[in-house]
């Protein structure tokens, strides 16, 4: 939630859908604070969701907005940047539009993993150089041009935020029924 409040241009994420469907009070604050901040609800869970995740963040980009994307999928819960899934490269080559890395620093006591309560604490919000895709990877495999700019954000991301790498995707936790 931190990027939308200090970019200087409004930024649209993705946002699970349970925090536009919400009953009373708490629920009603929860989707206008999401609304308000310009967030999508998107369904995680739905076996499409990633294919129309991309769909409606090319839409975004289309109309000329910005679009925040966290490669690695999930808040990392030790500390280290995991490799970066793909999308984001997708949507920078097919809308041709620039990736600008983004390094959070102190966001995790902020709103630590599990807690869903938000923590007055500082943080550091490091905004690199923009990486511009185009004409890069004229004549490459389309996946491994993706991988390998995505790779180049990943790094770009590490140097930001000073965090160490990691070689495996990070996962979201299973939830236990």
């Amino acid at each position: 939630m931190v990027i939308p409040l200090v970019a200087p241009r409004q930024v649209r994420f993705l946002a699970k859908s349970d925090y536009f469907t919400g009953t009373g009070a708490k629920g009603t604050a929860s989707r206008l604070w999401f609304e308000t901040m310009g967030m999508i609800p998107v369904e995680r869970d739905d076996s499409q969701a990633a294919a129309k995740s991309l769909e409606l963040a090319l839409r975004v980009l289309a109309a000329g907005d910005a679009f925040g994307i966290y490669p690695e999928g999930t808040r990392s819960r030790d500390g280290r940047l995991y490799r970066g899934h793909t999308g984001v490269a997708h949507l920078a080559m097919t809308a041709g539009v620039p990736v600008v890395p983004v390094g959070l620093i102190g966001t995790d006591k902020v709103q630590p993993v599990g807690d869903n309560r938000v923590h007055r604490e500082r943080f550091t919000v490091r905004f690199g150089t923009p990486i511009d895709p185009a004409g890069r990877w004229s004549g490459v495999p389309a996946g491994r041009a993706r991988r390998e700019l995505t790779d180049e954000v990943m790094d770009a991301i590490a140097r930001l935020s000073g965090q160490p790498r990691a070689t495996a995707y990070n996962e979201r936790p299973s939830t236990v029924a």
